[in-house]
């Protein structure tokens, strides 16, 4: 099959060499053996479930070609199933076809409005359902393929800089793409005029634009022309345009259709090219290359008897203020940091962008250690005032690294990489300050990079434990499930803390990895206890950030819930209140996805992060987890509120809640007169390996 061709009808039995797969979702038996059997007769493969959570996770198992399902069902009905596969499929469009009774119109407005394909009524014309199937699938391939070639053509336009435009010269209006607009510096809106149009060339080049004009109304079938167009920015582009010239049988020009083209890089000076090669393009400072290449012709020439200094920054929590105001407003605090960075430092100080929200800086030939100390102060307390980004004000905090020249290295890769650790120890102390390099850090550095060589081993060697703390019902306080925790026993060290190694793996990017083992182990663990008959044991496992935004979450976990046999019910994922909110529109889109599969879903350490209402009724969630912060605080009347605050919303939402951190029989009596549904902490069991946890539910489930 041609990459330009849709197969053709004849052929839509079979797809990539193999029968085309349809799955049937229906609970009435009858129709749905009926329904593989006249499809199977006519070549396809056919799947048969029984209701719609079942045919979600046999969509997630096969990807078929075609789903094929009832509107009444038990369980998960067809709006919802046909919600969940839209939500998960969104790089090709697999027809849903749905079946609903003639004269029910409300359903099949509601069917289109989920994502439905289109309907099909009952009772089924069997002649005609194969047929229907078949050009469903034609459709879908046709539109797959149509929306290929103009993605590829967008992209090939985006990459070539080129942009269409038209001139109907009888009426003098120009139409055209996005980007010729763009180009030429003026909205894009109707009923603009040639002269509009035209209206940012450079005064120098309207007369060449004008004659090639009407050169071509005198007859030419094409015209082309350069010119320069400036931008109210300031910018200025140069710009090739073609056009074929069509005329009437007046020999009257009626219309101009053709391209117009960015050229400006073939204009661009030798020493253009040079700067852009040596600075950021985002920001106009100087890049990586460029502060590295200064620094050491600094190095060279620096004063012996001044005091200079390497300063590395960046701001804290960067990804999290991305997710929220977005690419665009993340771009515009970096811009304006940069413009800020430019007008504190001194005209001698070197200023770069050393990637991402990276900074560096070259304090030269400060007087005394006096005048050094209070240039960096008056940097520092600049760079972290209020930014004002769309019209909304913006706090930022910062860690930085200081390293002094001749005191910590004369070679600039050790006062790069002393000031860096001097930034990390800033960070890892809670950021908003700036630390002088101490050589203790280079120690504290080696170690963290030997616990990371050890932690890349680490699941190798089966030193990577689950531990599982117990979770009791709030009111019979009997054994209610467990919440998966990942523990290191390091083979010198010991068992390290997760607060200790887990940083490190989310910034080595071995979360993923621990993440999957931690999440296979704990459903094959609970999976085995419900075999020895604890069959209404919960689990817990908590997602990371890393784990929570990778593509494949919902078919890693669809899989494991295959392999396993674990009920999803019993699988409770939870996610933290921050990671949540941090881009919630998205971020309900997955959870809705996992929660068609049956799983649970909970909001971890409640309380700590910045949900609104709103957002929070929009999630898609079964529990909220009261972080034990709050229960510590239980004695005090302060605590005592929030806890039913919390308590009382989550009632009003039909949440369940538990609390973390029960260590006092005051906590459960507190909570247990307040209706929460489950309770965790010491006082009913530290995170204990498997072994301990089996003990434990034989002890307490009598």
């Amino acid at each position: 099959m041609s990459e330009s061709h849709a197969p053709s009808s004849q052929d839509l039995t079979r797809l990539h060499g193999q029968p085309a797969h349809i799955l049937v979702i229906d609970d009435d038996p009858v129709i749905c053996k009926t329904i593989a059997k006249v499809l199977e007769k006519k070549g396809f493969r056919v799947t048969q479930t029984r209701n719609g959570r079942e045919g979600f996770s046999a969509f997630l198992d096969d990807l078929p070609d075609l789903v094929l399902m009832d509107v009444l069902m038990p369980e998960m009905d067809g709006f919802a199933t046909t919600e969940a596969i839209r939500h998960y499929e969104k790089e090709r469009a697999v027809p849903i076809l749905m079946l609903t009774a003639p004269e029910d119109i409300p359903s099949i407005d509601r069917a289109f409005k989920a994502g439905a394909t289109d309907f099909i009524t009952k009772p089924i014309n069997w002649s005609l359902l194969s047929q229907r199937v078949k050009y469903a699938i034609k459709a879908s391939l046709t539109e797959d393929a149509l929306r290929i070639s103009q993605t590829q053509l967008s992209f090939a336009q985006q990459l070539a800089r080129l942009a269409y435009w038209e001139w109907d010269a009888v009426n003098d209006r120009v139409s055209g793409s996005g980007f010729a607009f763009e180009l030429f510096g003026i909205p894009n809106q109707a009923d603009v005029t040639l002269e509009q149009f035209l209206s940012n060339i450079e005064a120098k080049d309207k007369p060449l634009v004008q004659q090639a004009i009407a050169d071509a109304s005198q007859g030419y079938d094409d015209l082309q022309v350069s010119f320069r167009v400036h931008h109210h920015d300031g910018s200025k582009l140069h710009v090739d345009l073609l056009g074929e010239v069509f005329f009437n049988e007046r020999h009257e020009m009626i219309r101009v259709t053709g391209s117009a083209q960015d050229i400006s890089r073939l204009h661009k000076a030798e020493s253009l090219i040079d700067y852009q090669s040596s600075h950021d393009k985002l920001t106009d400072l100087a890049n990586r290359s460029f502060f590295t290449k200064a620094l050491n012709t600094f190095l060279a020439e620096a004063k012996s008897d001044c005091y200079s200094a390497i300063v590395i920054f960046d701001i804290d929590s960067f990804k999290k203020i991305n997710d929220n105001l977005g690419q665009e407003e993340g771009d515009e605090l970096l811009r304006k940091l940069s413009q800020r960075l430019n007008r504190v430092t001194r005209e001698d100080d070197f200023v770069a962008r050393l990637g991402s929200d990276e900074f560096a800086i070259i304090i030269k030939n400060a007087q005394d250690e006096q005048e050094l100390g209070l240039s960096l102060a008056r940097l520092f307390q600049a760079l972290s005032k209020p930014y004002y980004i769309t019209s909304q004000e913006l706090f930022i905090t910062l860690s930085m690294g200081v390293s002094l020249l001749n005191q910590d290295g004369t070679e600039a890769s050790d006062l790069i990489a002393h000031a860096n650790m001097a930034r990390t120890q800033a960070k890892q102390e809670g950021g908003n300050k700036y630390l002088y390099y101490q050589a203790q850090m280079n120690a504290h550095s080696k170690e963290q990079l030997i616990l990371e060589n050890d932690l890349r081993k680490a699941l190798e060697r089966d030193e990577i434990e689950v531990y599982y703390q117990p979770q009791v019902n709030g009111q019979t306080l009997k054994p209610y499930g467990a919440e998966a925790l990942v523990r290191w026993n390091h083979p010198e060290a010991g068992i390290v803390s997760p607060g200790i190694f887990i940083p490190i793996a989310e910034s080595s990017g071995l979360i993923d990895e621990i993440g999957h083992y931690v999440l296979k182990t704990a459903m094959h663990q609970a999976h085995l206890w419900h075999q020895d008959g604890f069959k209404d044991l919960h689990i817990g496992v908590n997602l990371s950030g890393r784990q929570f935004s990778h593509n494949d979450l919902i078919r890693q976990v669809q899989t494991l819930l295959t392999e396993t046999g674990l009920p999803p019910r019993f699988l409770d994922l939870e996610i933290t209140e921050s990671l949540a909110m941090s881009n919630a529109d998205h971020n309900i889109s997955i959870l809705k996805s996992l929660k068609a599969m049956g799983v649970s879903l909970s909001i971890d350490d409640f309380g700590t992060g910045y949900s609104s209402l709103a957002y929070l009724q929009s999630f898609p969630i079964d529990t909220i987890k009261i972080d034990r912060s709050f229960i510590v605080n239980l004695e005090t009347s302060e605590g005592q509120a929030i806890v039913r605050t919390i308590l009382a919303m989550a009632e009003s939402l039909n949440l369940q809640v538990v609390a973390e951190g029960i260590e006092e029989e005051f906590h459960v009596a507190f909570l247990q007169n307040k209706n929460c549904a489950v309770f965790q902490g010491f006082k009913f069991g530290k995170p204990m390996p498997a072994a301990d946890f089996a003990e434990f539910l034989r002890h307490n489930s009598g």
